[in-house]
Parts: C-alpha cells; sequence; structure tokens
C-alpha cells in the first residue's frame, strides 16, 4: 500500500489532514528564539493576527529527524511513501525528506515530490496521489502523474506590500526601498523552476488585479481540472476576487486559507489564485 505524506503549507488544517488521511508534516515558523509548529504549536488566525500588531515571524529548517519519525513506521508496516513537499527552491523540506530515507535506508520505498509549489498546488496534487493510492496505482505510476498535473498548474499572488517579501529574505535592501517609493504591488508566482519571484511589477493594485484577472482568463482557457483562491487575513476583499473568478472560470472556485509559512513571506493582505 501506498501512503501520503505533505507539510503544512498546503493551507489544510489538522482536520482535514485526518478525514483525508494524508499524514501531516508540520513546518515550522520562529518568533526569535521561540519555535512553532504549524497546525500543532500555531494557527493562521493568530499567526496573521500577530503580524498585523507588528510580530516579524522567519521560517525554520525541517530536520530530517522530523520526517524520520514520519516515514519509519509506513516503512516498518510495510507500506511505501509518496511525499508531496512545498518547492525546494524556497525551502529545505525536500532535501530533509531525502536525508530521511537515506538514514532509513529506504529510498527504494519513498519517493519524494518536489511540488515546485506551495498552498492550493501542493495540495492537489497529495489528494491526487492518495486516490490513486487508494484505487491501487503503484508509486511510479502515481509521481509520473503528479508530474503532468505539475507541469499545467499556475499560481500567482497580489501583495500589498513588499516589506514581507523584504523580511522573508526574497528582496534586498535596496529593491524594498526602491520598490516601496515607486509604491510597487508587484505579482509574483512559482514559476517553472519553483521559486518564488517576480512576474509583473506594476505600480497600483487596481493595475494588479486587472493584470491578475487577465492571467485567471489565460489559465482557464483550456479547461480547468480545479481552482482557488488563497488569502491570509483579508476575506472581504477575497470574497470580491473569488467572484470575478468565477465568472471568468465559469467553474467553482475554492478558497485556501494560506499557511503561516508562506504568511512568513507574503504577509496578512495577498490574493492569490490557483489554476
Amino acid at each position: 500500500m501506498v501512503q501520503v505524506v505533505m507539510d503544512t503549507t498546503t493551507g489544510m488544517t489538522r482536520r482535514e489532514f485526518d478525514q483525508s488521511g494524508i499524514t501531516m508534516i508540520p513546518l515550522y515558523v520562529r518568533d526569535g528564539d521561540k519555535v512553532y509548529r504549524e497546525q500543532v504549536d500555531i494557527f493562521p488566525d493568530e499567526f496573521y493576527r500577530r503580524e498585523r500588531a507588528g510580530f516579524v515571524y522567519e521560517t525554520a529548517q525541517t530536520n530530517p529527524a522530523d520526517l524520520v519519525s514520519v516515514f519509519k513506521p509506513i516503512v516498518e508496516a510495510g507500506d511505501e511513501v509518496v511525499c508531496v513537499l512545498i518547492s525546494s527552491a524556497i525551502s529545505g523540506s525536500v532535501n530533509a525528506a531525502h536525508v530521511a530515507a537515506q538514514m532509513l535506508g529506504a529510498e527504494d520505498r519513498i519517493t519524494i515530490v518536489d511540488s515546485l509549489e506551495s498552498g492550493y498546488g501542493e495540495a492537489y496534487l497529495g489528494h491526487t496521489a492518495k486516490k490513486m493510492a487508494d484505487a491501487g496505482e503503484n508509486r511510479d505510476e502515481i509521481v509520473r502523474a503528479l508530474a503532468d498535473i505539475r507541469s499545467r498548474t499556475r499560481t500567482y499572488f497580489i501583495m500589498e506590500s513588499l516589506k514581507w517579501l523584504f523580511h522573508g529574505g526574497r528582496l534586498t535592501g535596496a529593491q524594498y526601498f526602491v520598490g516601496s517609493v515607486i509604491k510597487l504591488n508587484p505579482i509574483v508566482w512559482f514559476d517553472e523552476a519553483g521559486r518564488m519571484t517576480s512576474y509583473d511589477k506594476t505600480r497600483t493594485l487596481k493595475v494588479a488585479k486587472d493584470h491578475m484577472r487577465q492571467l485567471v482568463a489565460e489559465c482557464g482557457k483550456n479547461g480547468v481540472e480545479a481552482a482557488t483562491l488563497h488569502w491570509p487575513d483579508n476575506l472581504d476583499e477575497a470574497q470580491g476576487f473569488h467572484t470575478e473568478m468565477e465568472k471568468i472560470l465559469q467553474v467553482p472556485v475554492s478558497y485556501t486559507k494560506l499557511s503561516c509559512v508562506l504568511g512568513v513571506h507574503t504577509g496578512p493582505d495577498l490574493l492569490g489564485p490557483c489554476i
């Protein structure tokens, strides 16, 4: 039997992990010397409330020992693992998982899938893997299907402030200063290499939203398998854009609460379509 493992940057709650039968790996955020496990010690509502109050969090490196503790009972039970993780371009989790598999001597039983994404793009891969595993598909078949989905997935973000990208290490001080002076509202995306990088340097939020509508329409031209809107702590704004997405795509669009780990880099005000 193939068991599916994913990290908490999917935006799924602990209850959703339990209900889906997917094993959860909590990732970490840090406030000074205090380290919190997402969906265990800290949750999005509290996290974004504290960000708005001025707290600046950092992410913390994934420990291979954490992954060993997840993988070991699965392998010892005679099962195999498909582990879907946040993009290796923005996190060390994929490398940590490979180290964990080596520590267990189980590289032939554990497949690590670099989602090249996070949030719903990663979650959809994990849910697909779980459905295929339950249907009796083997690891190779699952991995091929995930690679195909991954190549067709697009995730974009509009952020209302550059300071979170700066604090999260995604911008240099000079880039932050210049962007703040000219009041950039950038569109950021996960590019083909899984990097969280600038897609378009728009000057106002209105222009950014206009361009985002065009991107949503472009993504929907060849049909939509699934779509969501990421939001952290700006539900009223998200509801308005969500309505527009459904009108453009002509399919139901879900909501995905942005994880704490991603929120370190984006802040509490964001619109993030994933199609």
